[in-house]
């Protein structure tokens, strides 16, 4: 059933309600449900056999060994301190423990009963109910319980990170209904068909496990979890583990069938790229997702790939990407609080060149917050979206009504001659000149002078030719590459100049996500995603209207706006999204096939399986066993 519609859009007290769209009143939701739909109806009824997507007789059995960059001193996704592994916030979670409901793969948001049996949303979003499974254990044999639920959202709204209490500022409470049923209480102004579907993911905990633990602190032990997973080894900075759990209470739920194949999941980690490459070519790992599309260019060409024993696989995601990559602005740092210095330091970006040599032409610009998604801007704004931009003239610039955001375009040769001579025009507008070849202020006469925080060494490559670049226009950049742990804990302070991030976007935004990197509520708290420092009113009222749309088609004008304001404001250097996703593996497993209209990512691991004829070639091949 559709989750009721109870009040008209705030849209209507500017006087935009005529130019948004087909805005159709929904159907009260009779009763308690299995399915809750962003939009429309849920594709799958209750007693479907399983989705579409998955293979339903897929094998269970064997080990995926995977490995990942980086390292890792905490377990415990929750813990605001210690520098959690790739995997941990997700897998850890996820893998080991479920949700209230999941989400299909091959919708654009739809969410089915995973721990509840039943979901009920209130007429006007002011709570929504759910009714345990009774057969729900956690590892230990112990029922998932509501006191669980309870407890995990008061101690999370206590004690959680900042992002939890930020993403859940509008769930005000919890109510115990009977021994199964509870419902979160929502706040007049949070009251949404988006504060729902967020709800509706919460991840209880076992309060019997955690009570006698310190909640805040970092961990090294696997938790007691409820999933198809439990963490059975760690090796602190190198491996996690994970083995399947034979009598996983959900294992023969329809919304769980051919999900979760392998016995074992091994991740490794590798500070080094050039290690994890060489880990995966030598077996000692047997997959790996490279994003670098140098290494995927050249590093994999070896005799087995020809033999057909090594997988190189592209498919072009079906998804929002988001900003992929993006050189970021910190806005809190006086110097760039000039747009026409973030301006002019996108201009002496060039892309194209990058793309070209370092890059194997394998990236395409991206020019938009919403890659993928209807809510990207083209051409110019549409009725419905100037309805919505008209009254935030004044924070809004000009170019947003009056131009197409595009970036300048070069052959990928030679030098952007013509955008650095914008770029030093601006500068000089913006009170930097040159003098002795350097910039600098033409008041104080202190120089143009900031550094580029960086993670990973292609990070750091890509940024060389930027410096060099900037070093041209008089300006004193400098790129430092700094470890993990450093990046990591600079990052939640902000405590860079500029720096590389992704700015995540979603099919339908979540507004707990969304608020993190956009609004400027953000912008002060440290451990959220908001880097750039966006603090504008027009941002903000445009983040809302995405996150409080009531059809598909006025989020969609809604983003169109909100993305044209953002690339207008300079607040990134747009980077490139690759053209496809690159998967690199030794031929012992099957998975769906790829490309779904909205299916996340690669499916890995949840819906690949071992197989041990293909398994079995590749040893006879290689003249090994496993």
């Amino acid at each position: 059933m559709n989750i009721a519609s109870p009040h008209a859009l705030a849209a209507a007290a500017i006087g935009v309600t005529c130019c948004l769209g087909a805005a159709t009143a929904l159907p009260a939701q009779e009763g308690p449900t299995h399915a809750i739909a962003y939009f429309g109806e849920p594709k799958y009824a209750a007693d479907v056999p399983h989705f579409d997507y998955v293979n339903p007789d897929a094998p269970k059995g064997g080990e995926m060994r995977t490995w990942l960059p980086g390292t890792f001193n905490n377990i415990h996704p929750y813990a605001d301190m210690g520098r959690t592994p790739a995997w941990a916030n997700w897998r850890v979670t996820v893998i080991t423990s479920d949700r209230l409901m999941m989400g299909s793969e091959d919708e654009l948001s739809t969410l089915y009963c995973l721990l509840c049996e039943t979901v009920e949303v209130a007429g006007d979003y002011s709570w929504v109910a759910y009714t345990l499974r009774p057969e729900a254990r956690w590892h230990d044999g112990v029922p998932v319980t509501v006191e669980d639920v309870v407890w995990t959202f008061k101690t999370l709204k206590a004690d959680g990170p900042v992002s939890f209490k930020a993403a859940w500022r509008h769930v005000e409470g919890i109510e115990r209904l009977g021994e199964r049923s509870f419902r979160f209480l929502l706040g007049a102004e949070g009251r949404s068909r988006r504060a729902v579907m967020e709800a509706s993911a919460f991840l209880p905990m076992a309060k019997h496990y955690w009570q006698d633990r310190d909640f805040t602190a970092t961990s090294l032990e696997g938790p007691l979890g409820n999933g198809a997973y439990r963490v059975k080894e760690v090796d602190p900075g190198r491996r996690l583990v994970f083995e399947r759990v034979p009598d996983y209470w959900a294992k023969d739920l329809n919304v769980r069938r051919g999900y979760h194949n392998f016995d074992r999941i091994s991740v490794l980690y590798f500070r080094d790229m050039k290690a994890g490459i060489q880990a995966l070519k030598a077996r000692v790992v047997d997959y790996f997702r490279d994003q670098d599309e140098r290494e995927v260019a050249t590093a994999y060409d070896f005799p087995e790939v020809g033999m057909g024993l090594f997988n190189k696989e592209t498919y072009r995601m079906r998804m929002t990407y988001g900003m992929h990559w993006s050189v970021v602005f910190n806005t809190r740092r006086p110097i760039f609080q000039d747009i026409r210095v973030r301006e002019a330091l996108t201009l002496a970006y060039n892309f194209d060149w990058g793309n070209r040599t370092l890059q194997y032409g394998a990236l395409r610009r991206n020019t938009t917050f919403f890659l993928g998604s209807e809510m990207a801007a083209r051409g110019l704004p549409s009725a419905g979206e100037l309805a919505l931009l008209e009254p935030l003239r004044e924070h809004v610039p000009d170019r947003v009504f009056t131009h197409e955001f595009t970036l300048p375009e070069t052959d990928g040769y030679g030098r952007n001659r013509e955008a650095l001579l914008r770029a030093g025009e601006l500068l000089e507008e913006a009170g930097w000149v040159l003098r002795d070849m350097r910039r600098v202020d033409e008041a104080t006469g202190e120089p143009l002078r900031f550094e580029i925080m960086v993670m990973l060494r292609e990070h750091e490559r890509m940024m060389v030719p930027f410096v060099d670049n900037l070093t041209r226009l008089g300006i004193d950049a400098t790129v430092r590459r700094v470890e993990s742990n450093i990046f990591t804990n600079r990052a939640r302070q902000y405590d860079f100049d500029m720096t590389m991030q992704k700015i995540y976007t979603h099919p339908i935004p979540q507004p707990g996500r969304t608020r993190s990197y956009l609004h400027s509520r953000s912008v002060d708290s440290p451990n959220l995603w908001n880097y750039a420092g966006i603090r504008n009113p027009a941002v903000d009222f445009l983040v809302e209207k995405v996150i409080g749309a009531e059809t598909e088609e006025e989020m969609n004008i809604a983003g169109r706006a909100l993305d044209r304001v953002l690339l207008w404001g300079f607040y990134v250097i747009p980077e490139g999204a690759p053209k496809g996703r690159h998967l690199l593996y030794w031929d012992r497993f099957g998975h769906p096939p790829l490309g779904h209209e909205h299916l996340n990512w690669t499916g890995f691991p949840q819906l690949w399986w071992f197989d041990e004829e293909k398994s079995a070639r590749v040893d006879a091949a290689l003249g090994e066993s496993r």
